[in-house]
C-alpha cells in the first residue's frame, strides 16, 4: 500500500502541470509482475528475491497502452558468474518500449547465495481436504513406499525443517484407495519451505473405516513444573471425544490422553489448542484440539515433631518399649499451602513392624506415611530406633 502511494506520487510529479488523461505523456503501474531469475548456479540457494514486483511506467500514453495489451515484457535478475555470498543487485527490464521510463519497486534487492547440501529426513504424512470427507468415515495409512526422503537446500533452510509429510488427498473417499502423494517440508509455523525433495511423491495405500466410539479425555502433564509450585487441579474444555478407526484396532481403547506441557506454569493458566495425537489405530478425532485449564498452588514445607511411633503386627502381644526418646519421630511434609495448613500429627503415621521378631533388644526401621498421597513426607529423625521386646 505504501509503495502504491509512493509510485502514485512519482507519476504525478513526473508529469506535473499536465492533464494526465489528455496529455500524450502519461503514467501507469503494473501490479504483480513476476521476477524471472536467470543463470542461477544450481548448487546455490537464492534468498531475498520477491516472487513479483510493482512496475511504474512513465511515457507516451500509446506505448503504455501497447505494454498493457501485449504483456510480453519481463522484469528479471541475471545471476551469471555470482558465487556464494551476499550482494546488492538491481532488477532489469526487457521488452518495454524505449520511450518508457520503467521503474520496478523495489528496484534494488539484497540477496544471499548459499551452497546447498543434502540431508535425510523421516517421512510422515498429513491428510488434506478432510472437510470433503464424510464425517462418517476415517482414513488410515496402511503402507507408504518410503519412510525417509532427501532434502536439498542450504544449511540455514534445512535447520528450519520441522516436518516432512506426504499430503494425502482424502476428498470423497469411501473405500480403500492408493495414490501418489506429493511430499512437502514444513517449518515450526506449518509454513511450506522451498526445498528440493527426492523423491517428490510417495505411493501410499490407505484404508477407509466407519467405526467410531466415545472415550474420556485425560490430561497427561509433561515437563517439570517450576520449583515451589504444584498442580492442584485441572479442567478440560471437553471431557469426552469420539475416535474413529478400524474396529479391531480401536475397540479396546478406553481413554485418550493429551500431553500438556507445564514447564512454565506458575499460576492458574488455560492452555489452548492442545492437539490430540493420532496413533494406536486412531485415524480421526471428532475435534482436533482441547483447552486445558491448569490450577496451581505454591508449595510449602512444614516440620512436625513428636509424632508417636506405632507398633505394627504385634501378633504375639509382646510388651514393646522404645529406648530413650525413640518413641517419637520428627518429619517434614511438603505440599500446597491449603493442604499443609490443615495438617496435624493426627494425619501422619510413623511405625515400626515387629512381625517375626522375638524377645530381646532389636534395631528396627521407622516407616512414615501421610493420609494424602499428594503430600510428600520425609523422616528427619533417625530412620532406625532401638526397641525392647518382652513377654507380658
Amino acid at each position: 500500500m505504501i509503495l502504491s502511494f509512493a509510485m502514485a506520487g512519482v507519476l504525478f510529479y513526473s508529469i506535473a502541470g499536465k492533464d494526465i488523461l489528455t496529455s500524450p505523456t502519461s503514467g501507469s503501474t503494473l501490479e504483480n509482475v513476476p521476477v524471472v531469475v536467470e543463470n542461477l548456479d544450481s548448487s546455490l540457494e537464492l534468498s531475498g528475491v520477491p516472487e513479483s514486483v510493482t512496475v511504474g511506467l512513465i511515457g507516451p500514453s500509446l506505448d503504455i497502452y501497447k505494454v498493457n495489451f501485449t504483456k510480453d515484457y519481463q522484469i528479471y535478475l541475471d545471476l551469471a558468474d555470482y558465487e556464494k555470498g551476499e550482494y546488492t543487485v538491481n532488477l532489469r527490464s526487457r521488452n518495454f518500449p524505449e520511450t518508457l521510463r520503467v521503474m520496478p519497486v523495489p528496484s534494488t534487492l539484497k540477496i544471499k547465495l548459499l551452497p546447498k547440501i543434502d540431508a535425510t529426513f523421516d517421512l510422515g504424512y498429513r491428510f488434506i481436504n478432510e472437510e470433503k470427507l464424510d464425517t462418517e468415515y476415517s482414513v488410515s495409512v496402511e503402507e507408504m513406499a518410503e519412510t525417509s526422503v532427501i532434502l536439498r537446500a542450504s544449511q540455514e533452510t534445512l535447520q528450519k525443517v520441522v516436518r516432512v509429510e506426504a499430503n494425502i488427498d482424502v476428498a470423497d473417499k469411501t473405500e480403500a484407495f492408493e495414490q501418489d502423494a506429493k511430499i512437502k517440508a514444513y517449518d515450526a509455523n506449518d509454513k511450506e519451505l522451498n526445498v528440493e525433495i527426492s523423491p517428490t511423491t510417495v505411493h501410499v495405500k490407505c484404508n477407509v473405516a466407519s467405526y467410531s466410539k466415545v472415550v474420556p479425555v485425560q490430561a497427561q502433564f509433561v515437563g517439570d513444573i517450576p520449583a515451589g509450585y504444584e498442580i492442584s487441579n485441572y479442567r478440560l474444555s471437553q471431557s469426552q471425544i469420539t475416535i474413529y478407526g478400524l474396529e479391531e484396532k480401536i475397540k479396546d481403547i478406553s481413554v485418550v490422553k493429551v500431553d500438556v506441557d507445564v514447564s512454565d506454569v506458575k499460576s492458574n493458566t488455560t492452555i489452548t489448542n492442545v492437539a490430540f495425537k493420532r496413533g494406536n489405530g486412531i485415524n480421526k478425532f471428532s475435534s482436533e484440539t482441547v483447552d486445558v485449564t491448569v490450577e496451581v498452588e505454591k508449595v510449602i514445607t512444614k516440620k512436625i515433631e513428636k509424632v508417636p511411633i506405632k507398633v505394627l503386627n504385634n501378633t504375639e502381644n509382646y510388651k514393646v518399649s522404645f529406648a530413650g526418646e525413640g518413641g517419637y519421630a520428627t518429619v517434614s511434609v511438603t505440599g500446597t499451602e491449603a493442604k499443609i495448613a490443615s495438617l496435624t500429627a493426627d494425619n501422619i503415621q510413623a511405625s515400626v513392624d515387629v512381625d517375626g521378631l522375638r524377645v530381646g533388644t532389636r534395631r528396627v526401621d521407622v516407616k512414615t506415611a501421610v493420609d494424602d498421597e499428594k503430600i510428600k513426607i520425609e523422616l528427619l529423625s533417625s530412620s532406625k530406633v532401638t526397641i525392647n521386646i518382652e513377654r507380658n
